[in-house]
C-alpha cells in the first residue's frame, strides 16, 4: 500500500472517529436537555392546571372541562384528576404517540420523561392531585431534525476537510512523482535533477537524489568511455580507426558462416607499394599520414554502402568486404578505389607511382575462410606483377545462376502459392550445456533440383520485390505449427522490414491470437543491422508479442551497445552477441573485457546475453568465465547432435 493511501485512510479514520464522538456526544447531551425540558413542561403545566381548579373548579364537570382544555393543547400524553380519596375523576390519554423520526431512532435515544404533579386545594383542604406525562412525539421530531441538521453540518465539514486533504495530497504527490520519474530516468540512463521541494522532510530526500544522480552521472559517463576504450582498444587500428585484423576476420567468417548471410560477395585486399622503402624515403610521420589518407579514400570510395566493412589487416595491407556483390559491382568499386589510390600520388602525399594495388576474390556463402583468403592474396599478387595499378579479380569456383526480377518475382510467388518453404532448426544451448530452445532459419525449395536455398539466397529478392511481410507471416506460421511437436521454445528471424508494416502487425495479432498455447513458446529474433534507422518497428511490435507471452530478441548484436537501455524500454528479452567478437575469444582480452562489460549492464536491466556462432571449446569455456547466458553456433550444434 502506497504511503499516500495510508495517509489517506488514517486522516479519513482520525476525521470519522471525531466526526462521530462529537455526533454521540451532541446526540447524548441534546436528549438530556429534551429530557429536562419535559419535566420541566410537566411539572409547570401541572402546577398551573391545579392552581386553576384550586381557583375555579367546584365541580367535577368543570373540573373535567379544564383537564379537556389543557389536554387538547397535545403537549400531554396523559392527564389525570384524582380527588383526595385518590379516585379518578377525570383523565385523558392520547392515543396517537407516533412521530416522524424512525423507530430506530426512537429506540436508540429513548426519552423517559417524569411526569409532573400538583395539587388541588379547596381553601385549607387538599381537594386532589393533577398527574401531567409530556408529550414525547415533538422532542424526538426535535431530536431528529437536530440530528440531521447535525450531519449536514459534519457531512460538509468533512467535504471541505476532503478537500483540503486532497490538496495536501496532490501537493505531497508532485515530489514524490518527481522522485520517482528522477528514479525511472536513471534506469534509462538518462540523468535529471529535481527542484528541492518545500517540505523540509522531502527535501533532505531530493537534495541525496541530486547528489546521486550526479555521481551517476559521471559514473556511467566514465563507464561508457571505458566501453568505447574497450572497443577502440579491442577492435580498432589505432592509426587508421579501422577495424583490425581479428576484427575483420570474425566479420568475414559470419559473411561465410551466417544463414541470413548474402549468397554471394567479395573481398578485395589493398596492398600500399613499398611501405618499407616509403617509410625509409618519406619518414614516419609521412608514411602515417599517407596510410590514414589511404583509409580516408577507401572510406568515401564505399560511402553509401552500408553491409561494406573496411579493415586494416597490417602494416601495408587493407581489407575491403563487399557482401552481396556481384562481379561487375565488385570490378567497378575496386577500379574506384584503384583510381583514388593513384590520386594520392598527384596530391602530395607520396612520392612515387603506382601507390598501391588491389586484388579481388569473388566468394560463395559456404566457402573456407582461409581459401577465400588465399584467392584473395593470390590476386593481389598478379596486380603487384602487372605493369599498371589495375585491380586483378578472382572469379567464383563455381559461379552462380543469375536470375532477372522478374524471375526471381516468379519464382517467389510460385514458392509461396504451394508453401515451399520450411524451417531448419539449429540448437541453442545455456552455457552449462543444456537444450534451451531451437533457432528456426527458413528454408526455401529450389525449383530445379529441389536442394533448400538459405535465406540469404532468396530474402534479399524478396526485400527488393516487397515480398518481406508475406515470407515472414509464413515463416511465424510454420514456427507455431512446428510448436505442435516440440516441447521446448523456438526463435524464429523476422525482417525489420516487416515490422513497420501495419499489415504485418494485424497478421501477427490474428495468427498468435489463434494460437495462444504455442505463442506463450515462441521466441520472435531481429537483427541488429536492421534497426540502424531507429526503434519504431520494434515498439510497434513489442507489445504485442508482451501481450502474447512471446519473448523478443536481437541477434548480431554488437554495433548499438549504447542502445542497450532503450532496447530494454522495448521489453527485449535477450540478446545475441555477433559473432565477430567471439572468433577466437579466448585469445582476445579487448572482446573478452567489451563482452564481460556488455554481460553486466544487460544483467542489470534483466536482460540476459547470449554469443552467437561459436565455434570451438575453448570460446565455449571463454564466455562462460564472462558470463554469458547461452551460446549457439557449430560447437552447440556438435555437442547436442542426436548420437
Amino acid at each position: 500500500m502506497s504511503l499516500l493511501r495510508q495517509l489517506w485512510i488514517v486522516a479519513l479514520a482520525a476525521c470519522a472517529l471525531a466526526f462521530a464522538g462529537s455526533f454521540a456526544v451532541s446526540l447524548i447531551t441534546a436528549r438530556s436537555y429534551l429530557q429536562q425540558q419535559l419535566l420541566a413542561q410537566a411539572t409547570d403545566g401541572a402546577a398551573a392546571l391545579a392552581l386553576s381548579m384550586s381557583q375555579q373548579a367546584k365541580d367535577e364537570a368543570t373540573a373535567e372541562l379544564m383537564v379537556s382544555a389543557l389536554f387538547d393543547s397535545g403537549h400531554y400524553a396523559r392527564i389525570r384528576y384524582e380527588d383526595a380519596r385518590g379516585k379518578t375523576v377525570a383523565e385523558r390519554v392520547s392515543e396517537t404517540s407516533a412521530s416522524d423520526a424512525p423507530a430506530w431512532f426512537t429506540g436508540l435515544l429513548r426519552l423517559d420523561p417524569q411526569p409532573g404533579t400538583a395539587l388541588v386545594n379547596r381553601g385549607w383542604n387538599q381537594a386532589g392531585r393533577v398527574t401531567l406525562v409530556p408529550q414525547v412525539r415533538f422532542a424526538y421530531e426535535a431530536l431528529w431534525q437536530g440530528a440531521l441538521q447535525l450531519c449536514v453540518v459534519m457531512a460538509g465539514l468533512a467535504l471541505i476537510l476532503g478537500l483540503s486533504l486532497s490538496v495536501l495530497v496532490r501537493w505531497l504527490r508532485g515530489p514524490l512523482n518527481e522522485m520517482v520519474a528522477q528514479a525511472e530516468a536513471i534506469g534509462e540512463r538518462r540523468f535529471v535533477t529535481m527542484r528541492e521541494p518545500k517540505v523540509r522532510e522531502l527535501r533532505s530526500a531530493v537534495r541525496a537524489l541530486n547528489l546521486m544522480v550526479d555521481r551517476v552521472r559521471v559514473m556511467f559517463g566514465e563507464q561508457a568511455a571505458r566501453i568505447e576504450d574497450l572497443r577502440t582498444e579491442a577492435n580498432r587500428d589505432p592509426l587508421t580507426s579501422l577495424p583490425n585484423r581479428g576484427f575483420f576476420l570474425g566479420r568475414l567468417r559470419s559473411e561465410l558462416q551466417d544463414e541470413d548471410a548474402a549468397p554471394t560477395g567479395a573481398l578485395a585486399l589493398v596492398r600500399i607499394a613499398g611501405l618499407a622503402d616509403l617509410n625509409r624515403r618519406l619518414g614516419r610521420e609521412r608514411t602515417d599520414a599517407l596510410l590514414r589518407s589511404t583509409a580516408d579514400v577507401l572510406r568515401e570510395v564505399a560511402d553509401g554502402e552500408a553491409e561494406h566493412f573496411l579493415a586494416r589487416l597490417n602494416g601495408a595491407d587493407f581489407a575491403w568486404l563487399m557482401p552481396g556483390a556481384d562481379p561487375d559491382t565488385a570490378s567497378r568499386l575496386a577500379a574506384s578505389a584503384a583510381r583514388a589510390l593513384e590520386a594520392l600520388h598527384r596530391h602530395g602525399h607520396a612520392d612515387r607511382s603506382p601507390v598501391g594495388f588491389v586484388g579481388v576474390a569473388l566468394f560463395h556463402r559456404g566457402d573456407e575462410l582461409g581459401h577465400v583468403m588465399a584467392r584473395a592474396d593470390a590476386a593481389l599478387m598478379r596486380a603487384e606483377r602487372g605493369e599498371d595499378a589495375e585491380p586483378v579479380i578472382s572469379a567464383y569456383d563455381t559461379p552462380l545462376v543469375a536470375r532477372t526480377q522478374e524471375e526471381w518475382r516468379s519464382l517467389l510467388q510460385a514458392a509461396l502459392a504451394a508453401r515451399d518453404f520450411a524451417l531448419a532448426g539449429f540448437p541453442v544451448a545455456h552455457i552449462d550445456g543444456r537444450a534451451w530452445h531451437e533457432e528456426a532459419m527458413m528454408r526455401m525449395r529450389a525449383p530445379d533440383d529441389g536442394a533448400p536455398w538459405t535465406a540469404g539466397q532468396f530474402m534479399p529478392a524478396a526485400d527488393r520485390l516487397g515480398m518481406t511481410v508475406a515470407l515472414d507471416l509464413l515463416a511465424v506460421e510454420l514456427a507455431l505449427q512446428r510448436l505442435h511437436h516440440v516441447t521446448g521454445p523456438i526463435a524464429v528471424n523476422l525482417s525489420p522490414i516487416s515490422l513497420t508494416d501495419l499489415q504485418f502487425r494485424e497478421g501477427l495479432q490474428r495468427r498468435l491470437a489463434a494460437s495462444p498455447a504455442m505463442a506463450r513458446r515462441l521466441w520472435v529474433e531481429v537483427s541488429e543491422r536492421g534497426l540502424d534507422q531507429g526503434l519504431s518497428g520494434l515498439a510497434a511490435v513489442a507489445p504485442i508479442l508482451s501481450q502474447h507471452g512471446c519473448k523478443l530478441g536481437i541477434e548480431h548484436f554488437g554495433r548499438h551497445f549504447s542502445a542497450i537501455p532503450r532496447l530494454y524500454a522495448q521489453r527485449v528479452d535477450y540478446l545475441k552477441v555477433d559473432g565477430s567478437f567471439v572468433a577466437g575469444i579466448e585469445e582476445n582480452a579487448g572482446n573478452q573485457r567489451l563482452i564481460k562489460a556488455i554481460v553486466d549492464v544487460a544483467r542489470g536491466l534483466d536482460i540476459q546475453v547470449l554469443a552467437e556462432r561459436v565455434s570451438t571449446t575453448a570460446e565455449w569455456q571463454t564466455l562462460a568465465e564472462l558470463g554469458v547466458a547461452g551460446v549457439t553456433g557449430p560447437a552447440v550444434t556438435e555437442r547436442l547432435r542426436p548420437s
